[in-house]
This record gives C-alpha cells, structure tokens and sequence, in this order.
C-alpha cells in the first residue's frame, strides 16, 4: 500500500513540474536581439571613436541590422565595415577633397548634387 502512494505521489509530482515548465519558442525577442547586439554595438563604439563619426543602430531597424549580421562573427563585421569606411572616404576625397567633412556629399556618377541629411 505504501508503495502504491509513493509511485502515484512521484507521478503527480513528475506531471506537475513538467506541465509548469515550458520553452519559450520565440528566439528573436526584443532582450534577445539586445543581448545578441551588443558585440556588435561595442565595434560600432570603438570605431565612431576611432574615426570620429558616429556610427550606431536606430531602435526601428534593430532587427533588419541583427537580421543582416546574425551569420556574421564580430571579427569579419568589424573587418567589413573598416573597408566600407574607407570606401566611403575615397569617394568623399574625390568629390570634395576634403577628408573630414561628411555632409552635403554628392554621389559618385551622379549628374547633380543630392545632399545627405543625419538622420537623427
């Protein structure tokens, strides 16, 4: 007899403790995507310091730049986005043949001036 309440009492404890925990099935909350970022957010820092601009990522398009980058690691980010920079500034030096200014650039091969407005 007291066997037979020992198994019933570990089944009714076994089914209690499974029914109240449960995986949370949505991987790219909001906390998630914060969490994954902030490598990334930490090079965006050292580089707008480094090049003394500012470089960071709206709260709106938070989830189209994880989106973009999720298969990329820090490194080939950082690596990346040092090459787009200097990209960047071969055209800025062409158009202008300043280095340090930024705003109001034309694009390359265009046949009119279009000015670039921060977005802030």
């Amino acid at each position: 007899m007291k066997k037979g309440i020992n198994i019933t009492l570990i089944c009714i404890m076994v089914t209690i403790f499974c029914s109240t925990t449960h995986f949370n099935a949505e991987p790219t909350s909001d906390n998630d995507i914060e969490l994954l970022l902030i490598p990334y957010k930490k090079i965006l820092a050292n580089l707008s310091n480094e090049y003394g601009i500012e470089m960071y990522v709206p709260e709106e398009n938070k989830e189209l730049f994880f989106n973009s980058i999720q298969d990329m690691t820090p490194q080939v980010f950082e690596k990346r986005l040092r090459q787009q920079y200097k990209e960047a500034k071969i055209y800025i030096n062409q158009s202008t043949g300043e280095s340090d200014v930024f705003y109001p650039q034309p694009i390359p091969n265009a046949n009119q001036d279009i000015l670039a407005i921060p977005l802030r």
